[in-house]
């Protein structure tokens, strides 16, 4: 075929007209307010984004070749008879889009020719009539479709034959000349040429045909008044006609020659479609720039109008384009490890790229000569600069889409943190992509960056003609703002995945991107161009990928990950990777590195290393000479040019959020670098580059200036950059660099600037009732985070390290300010309280060390740390009689927690020798002073000042109100922490306070804690604001107060403090007293709770003590606990009264707990065995009554997580069983609580399970109590077989039962999972189903303890239970034996096959492997055990699961033979796979959750 001609008959593609309508259906706007139009209308647009996804996703190809290998497998393999069975099959199909059986819609037609057809319109069609959206979505899917799936799957112009005539026609021929090549009855390339011959025959010309949009006087037509100038199926045939020889002469065989062919025709139909999209682009500029020049409106060149759809469909045609060249390039090897090369007679990726456009423009010039010579008329000369306009444009802008896209498509990201993901990795092996990122890295001598610079010449040359390298720096500076943009958007793509050498650096950001940031071209244009200002946001962004390039979180496996093609990318957010992922990283890295010697990259995996480290060296670097560019560095002392970066200190004016995230990002990667740079030049005895260090300083300047910002966000940016600059100097043990000291000098200046900019405003506290500012408290949050991180000893370094200096440089600042304060008898300021609250954490790991070894500079820090707070402090408790609560509240607040937060280092110096030294009496006193007028400050600031000036608003909130005591987001009294703290923190600080402030400490805080109660009575019931502080703060003083009495009679015996003790105790359960005849009312047992939580939050000897002589008023609290339960009801009740019986259940709960840390006594156990029974015997009853019946009891209110959830009674047993298993000691009261524990377990064992196996489904309208019962009881029995395992087990006999009740509870394990019901091969299991749920964290427990429980003594115990419960089918006697560990494995099995969560599958090799050792390590048996249970059958089914009863017995052999290999090599972590094969594969939409995390047990602030 040497001529094509054009058929004037137009022939649209089968698919287009639908295609169309879809998107017409999709993008319309509906106005009708008639409900049933608009109704009809959502249908539609349902329907048409149904046909567009599948449209988008169809592979006719793919769906034939299946079809033909079913065939294949249900016949003998009669080519005749499949060709003929397939074809009857695809008769079937119409050129309509059907269903197949299997739901699947197959689309009749070519996807690819319809879309071709839709973009090639661009040239016939106005925009006007707003169809951007049909060109954008053309684009999108071929895109999508090159990268998702093979050349010859994409380029599907077969399919507007039909399924049968022409797609499965197509692959018949080919599997019958593969079927023929393998008998050796006919050669391969005369099969392969007939194939070709006849395919060329009939869909080239097809391909003319249908993607002509018009006549070949295209210039004579005019669409909306537009003249007509290129149309794309003209050129499309002009090319094919011109180059058809070239194009279908092929070297390859079979399928291999279509692959060849139709990668061919895919390059030219999209780089035609490319073309045509930029010339259209353009044609639109200049006809929007001509009506405003016949406006008179002012216009300063022709491309400042932005058509919004060429950007999306050039971008989306490049990146199809570059995934095609990939594809034809490099094509997957038999070794998924090799890396391939490239193919022969195919040239590198940029050369085919350019080839294929420049084929399209020559081919263009030759085409519009020709519509020259035909037409002339009176605007032949503006048609033609037009035309020569446009023309030039559309070369210019499809090679710059095509290398802009080139990277993002085939290269991978040396890191993940970006989250970018519109550019995903395509569907293609990944040794291909491989292949393609060592071409576009490196030359063949490994220098990096090479593709880069064959880039920039090729966009050099496109915008300015033939150059030369010599030439490319001088010539870039002609280059226009649209050309610059252009340029620098193409660039910045590259920086995101490759090293930009050092010469590229030179020639666009040295000479290119800086003229976009100099001050004297900004006042040339007050008011710059559309195009100016797209040139500078490209400018921007480029630096901004060169910066990010050399984050100093990269590191070199990022490199070579990304280099060898084995990253992950499209990765949203810093996820951290988890181990086994990190496993299989490794892997591949390992296996991609042994290639490298093939590729001329190095010899050996450390070579590629080493590979790597210079290119991440190189990459800093580039970074660091960027940076001196655009801040006016000279780097050949020639004198530096003036930038706006540099100005900026200068203008806040120019503080643009361009400038600003430049310097943030290009500190954080250019300061730690520059760092570097002039640490190893000094341990290397090297010389400093002058241009480093100017460098360091002017972006250390500039940094500072952004945190002298006014704006928020502005400070906000220099959060990074200053930890990691900090991070960067901390690496060493010692300072002494002048660039290092420079940096301390801003570290510090700039830390102690954001403090002070996120001050509270001087009338911030003036209505106390208002809503706290949440961006401000959040900035001060970051603050905090700032200061204490550049401050802290994150190495354990307190030598002269850059953090002991920044430390004592603000401490010293902090020092002077509150000195000063004090002098002139003023509080100090806010910002310097705030700060010096923020170094809470260095100070204590500084105490912590000095106590061990203590240094005078390090005595200094800390003298002048505790005299400041001693001074705050001082201040603050002058103040109450001559200040407001408002002037008082935030320094006071400030003050407390940082206090409270320095307990830590209180403690040591209290605890260190070195302190009582007369070296450090200064520090003695100083500690002495603070202690002392610290807790004064706490007892008065909690006196004073009220925790809540008004009603809170944390639960609609994240920051409470402004007249709060409490921390930001917190829920005390900073008053009460502070006293806490001290009090709880070590023995040593309780008895240094007490010490300190003397005897009448005790009654102090006993008078404070009555006083906060009478506050408390006084307001309203319910009301926790005004005066006082809230009943859990109150009890934070009760807990520190009951700790300091209790120490104190331990060191001196019974005194006064034993008095206080008695008469506060005496207070609660008088209060209870005064309860106990009163009807049970919400406000009875609203009292009630509160003074069961006073009293639990007595010591916990005081709380034994109480118990072992149990006063009649604890019994009115246990029995409204009871009444509770009583008064069950199946819908919702009085939810006030219930919501605080729920209270008082958490208040006792709590009391408990307190009482059992000490023991449990019979009184205990009875009172929890009582409880526990009620709450199983209401929630079976609950279970009894239908899944839909609702609750008073068992809903989200009373149960819910938010509160207490039901079975906690259990968990109390099993807090007290790892209490006494922790314990070192058995002695007769150890094993006295033992035995209460085991007693309420065994007498509480019935009931569970009854609960735990009744048949009732999930509950639907209620919460189910089975759930966290079960979890609870599991839990529990998990600490019974822990305590067992210590020397406890000496003190037990047979009779204590402690095996049945462990094999009762593995019982009731297999029972739930042999509940459920699988269904068959021809059912699927039922949606509800018998039985709890066992998705939630009772699996997690049930699991984890037969991972426990499993020994020969627990395996009889269960074998005695199923006994009595199961009737097994087709067991002989020796079988029997082990039956209980048979119906174990049975039902390990039948949860992997479906009963349980995917997740808990992980947990099964564990129970395996426990089973085993039960079983003595006896392999043999073991295997027999297994054997038997995969043919268990009960009521005749299978127990082990449906798949086992029918699948064949060399599957189970198989299995068998695994779990023997695992068993004998000890490779448990195999068995996990191998379960998973046996049973089924995974259980891919189950409907099951995530793994769950424990229930939580909380109860204190309920």
């Amino acid at each position: 075929m040497e001529n094509i001609t054009v058929n004037n008959h137009q022939q649209q593609p089968l698919l287009l007209p639908k295609l169309q309508a879809a998107l017409a259906i999709l993008y319309s706007n509906h106005q009708s307010t008639n409900i049933n139009n608009v109704n009809h209308h959502h249908h539609q647009q349902h329907e048409a984004h149904q046909f567009l996804l599948s449209y988008k996703s169809s592979n006719l190809r793919r769906f034939v070749v299946s079809r033909i290998q079913s065939q294949k497998d249900r016949s003998s393999g009669d080519n005749n008879a499949i060709g003929s069975s397939l074809e009857i099959e695809l008769q079937r199909y119409t050129n309509d889009a059907v269903c197949t059986n299997n739901g699947a819609v197959v689309i009749i037609g070519s996807i690819y020719l319809s879309c071709l057809s839709l973009l090639l319109a661009t040239t016939t069609t106005s925009f006007n009539n707003g169809s951007s959206h049909e060109q954008i979505f053309a684009a999108q899917t071929l895109n999508h479709r090159c990268r998702s799936i093979k050349l010859v799957e994409c380029y599907d112009i077969e399919a507007e034959d039909g399924l049968e005539c022409g797609v499965g026609r197509l692959v018949l021929a080919w599997d019958n000349d593969a079927l023929g090549m393998k008998k050796g009855a006919c050669d391969n390339n005369d099969g392969a040429r007939v194939i070709l011959d006849a395919w060329r025959e009939r869909y080239v010309p097809m391909l003319i045909h249908k993607c002509c949009n018009g006549s070949n006087n295209a210039v004579d037509r005019q669409d909306s008044g537009r003249t007509i100038l290129c149309d794309g199926g003209q050129l499309l045939a002009m090319i094919l006609e011109q180059h058809f020889t070239s194009i279908t002469t092929i070297a390859a065989t079979g399928e291999r020659g279509e692959e060849q062919i139709k990668g061919q025709l895919m390059l030219i139909t999209l780089a035609v479609a490319l073309y045509c999209s930029a010339f259209e682009e353009c044609q639109q500029e200049y006809s929007f720039a001509h009506q405003q020049q016949q406006q008179q409106q002012h216009h300063h060149q022709h491309n400042t109008h932005n058509t919004p759809w060429a950007n999306a469909v050039l971008s989306e045609l490049g990146s199809a384009l570059s995934v095609t060249a990939l594809r034809i390039r490099y094509r997957p090897t038999s070794d998924k490890h090799t890396t391939p090369e490239g193919q022969p007679g195919v040239p590198s990726l940029i050369d085919v790229l350019m080839n294929v456009i420049h084929m399209v423009g020559d081919t263009a010039g030759r085409y519009f000569m020709q519509q020259q010579h035909q037409h002339h008329d009176d605007n032949g000369e503006y048609r033609q600069q037009l035309t020569q306009a446009c023309h030039v444009h559309a070369i210019k802008r499809s090679i710059a889409a095509c290398l802009t896209s080139l990277p993002e498509t085939v290269l991978l990201p040396p890191n993940n943190d970006r989250g970018e993901d519109h550019h995903r990795i395509p569907s293609i092996d990944r040794a291909c992509l491989r292949a393609a990122s060592i071409e576009l890295r490196c030359d063949n001598n490994n220098n990096n960056g090479m593709g880069m610079e064959r880039m920039l010449t090729e966009m050099l040359q496109s915008e300015l003609g033939e150059i030369n390298n010599d030439e490319s720096s001088c010539m870039v500076e002609r280059l226009d703002d649209a050309s610059a943009s252009r340029l620098l958007k193409c660039c910045e793509s590259w920086a995101r995945f490759v090293t930009v050498p050092l010469r590229v650096i030179d020639v666009t950001v040295g000479r290119l991107a800086i003229r976009y940031f100099t001050v004297t071209d900004q006042q040339h244009h007050p008011q710059p161009t559309i195009s100016y200002q797209k040139a500078q946001n490209a400018a921007f962004q480029y630096l901004t990928s060169i910066f990010e390039g050399a984050s100093p979180s990269l590191t070199v496996e990022d490199i070579l990950s990304a280099t060898l093609g084995v990253a992950a990318s499209g990765v949203s957010g810093k996820k951290k990777q988890g181990n086994k992922s990190k496993k299989r990283q490794d892997r591949r890295l390992k296996h991609a590195s042994i290639t490298l010697e093939e590729n001329g990259i190095g010899n050996t995996a450390a070579d590629a290393g080493c590979s790597a480290e210079e290119e991440l060296c190189l990459r800093k670097n580039t970074a660091c000479l960027a940076a001196a560019y655009i801040f006016g560095v000279s780097i050949h002392q020639k004198g530096g040019r003036e930038t706006t970066l540099r100005l900026s200190n200068e203008s806040a004016s120019l503080f643009t959020h361009n400038i600003c995230s430049t310097v943030s990002i290009a500190a954080s990667s250019v300061l730690p670098r520059l760092l570097c740079l002039e640490r190893n030049a000094n341990a290397n005895n090297g010389s400093s580059e002058q241009w480093w260090l100017d460098t360091f300083e002017i972006v250390l300047t500039s940094l500072r200036q952004l945190c002298q910002s006014t704006n928020r966000d502005i400070r906000g940016l220099s959060y990074e950059p200053l930890m990691l600059l900090h991070e960067s100097l901390n690496s060493v043990p010692l300072v002494g660099l002048r660039m290092e000291q420079i940096a301390i000098d801003a570290i510090c200046e700039c830390a102690l600037a954001l403090s002070v900019s996120c001050q509270y405003p001087p009338d911030y506290f003036q209505n106390l009732a208002i809503v706290s500012d949440g961006d401000l408290e959040i900035e001060r949050n970051d603050v905090r985070d700032v200061v204490r991180s550049v401050s802290n000893f994150e190495s354990g370094n307190f030598s002269q390290s850059s953090s002991l200096l920044i430390l004592d440089y603000f401490i010293n600042s902090i020092h002077a300010s509150i000195h000063e304060a004090a002098a002139h008898n003023l509080l100090p300021q806010e910002s310097v309280v705030h700060t010096i609250s923020a170094l809470a954490k260095p100070l204590n790991k500084l105490g912590k060390k000095y106590g061990e070894q203590p240094q005078q500079n390090e005595s200094i820090i800390m003298t002048r740390s505790l005299q400041s707070y001693c001074s705050v402090f001082r201040g603050l408790n002058s103040s109450f009689h001559s200040l407001s609560i408002s002037q008082i509240l935030p320094v006071s607040r400030l003050a407390l927690m940082g206090l409270a937060s320095l307990a830590p280092m209180l403690s040591s110096l209290v605890s260190a020798n070195a302190v009582t030294s007369g070296d450090h009496e200064e520090l003695i006193h100083a500690l002495n002073n603070t202690l002392k007028v610290g807790l004064e400050h706490s007892i008065l600031a909690t006196s004073k000042i009220p925790e809540l000036a008004a009603e809170s608003t944390l639960k609609t909130t994240r920051y409470d109100i402004r007249g709060t005591m409490r921390g930001p987001g917190g829920e005390d009294h900073v008053g009460c922490i502070a006293l806490m703290r001290l009090s709880f923190e070590s023995d040593n600080l309780a008895y240094a306070i007490m010490a300190i402030y003397g005897s009448s400490l005790f009654c102090d805080i006993a008078s404070l804690y009555n006083e906060l109660k009478d506050c408390e009575q006084k307001r309203p019931l319910g009301c926790d604001y005004g005066t006082g502080s809230c009943p859990i703060s109150r009890r934070l003083v009760l807990r520190a107060l009951s700790r300091l009495c209790m120490l104190q009679i331990k060191r001196n015996g019974d005194g006064n403090e034993t008095t206080i003790l008695h008469d506060l105790v005496r207070v609660p359960l008088a209060e209870i007293g005064a309860q106990r005849d009163l009807p049970i009312t919400h406000e009875k047992l609203l009292r009630l709770c509160e003074s069961v939580y006073d009293l639990a939050s007595f010591d916990a000897l005081v709380v034994a003590n109480v118990f072992s002589n149990p006063p009649s008023e604890l019994e009115c609290v246990f029995q409204s606990i009871l009444y509770g339960y009583s008064q069950l009801s199946f819908s919702h009740g009085d939810d006030q009264w219930f919501e605080q019986w729920a209270r008082l259940r958490g208040a006792v709960v709590c009391l408990l707990r307190t009482c059992c840390q000490q023991s449990v006594t019979n009184y205990v156990a009875e009172i929890i065995l009582a409880l526990g029974n009620s709450e199983i015997e209401a929630a079976i009853n609950q279970c009894n009554q239908s899944p839909t019946s609702g609750s008073s009891i068992f809903n989200d209110s009373v149960v819910g997580e938010e509160v207490l959830s039901a079975g906690v009674y259990m968990i109390v047993i099993r807090e007290g069983l790892i209490r006494i298993a922790s314990d070192s000691h058995t002695d007769i009261q150890t094993r006295l609580s033992f035995r209460m524990c085991l007693s309420v377990l065994a007498k509480s064992s019935t009931a569970v399970t009854t609960l735990l196996l009744n048949n009732s489904p999930e509950a639907k309208s209620h919460r189910d109590p089975r759930d966290c019962i079960a979890e609870s009881w599991f839990q529990s029995m998990s600490a019974l077989v822990s305590a067992c395992k210590t020397d406890l087990s000496a003190h037990f006999t047979s009779n204590d039962g402690i095996e049945d009740l462990i094999g009762a509870s593995i019982h009731i394990c297999v029972s739930l999972v042999l509940m459920k019901d699988l269904g068959n091969k021809h059912s699927p299991p039922p949606t509800i189903q018998r039985g709890m749920s066992l998705d939630g964290p009772q699996t997690l427990a049930m699991t984890e303890f037969m991972v426990d429980a499993l020994s020969p003594s627990t395996l009889a115990a269960t074998a005695r239970s199923f006994a009595t419960h199961f009737q097994i089918e087709n067991i002989n006697t020796a079988q029997n034996e082990n039956l209980g560990a048979s119906i174990i494995s049975a039902g390990l099995l039948r949860a992997a096959s479906g009963a349980l969560p995917p997740w808990a599958v992980e947990l099964t090799p564990a129970i395996f492997k426990s089973l085993f050792a039960a079983l003595g390590n006896n392999c043999d048996v073991f295997i027999e055990i297994v054997s038997v249970s995969t043919k268990l059958e009960s009521s005749g089914e299978v127990l082990a699961g449906r798949y086992f009863g029918t699948v064949s017995s060399a599957h189970i052999e198989s299995f068998l033979s695994k779990t023997r290999e695992a068993c004998k090599k000890g490779e448990w972590n195999k068995m996990k796979s191998i379960i998973k094969t046996a049973c089924g594969g995974k259980k891919k939409e189950s409907g099951f959750n995530l793994k769950p995390q424990f229930t939580c047990w909380d109860c204190e602030r309920l």
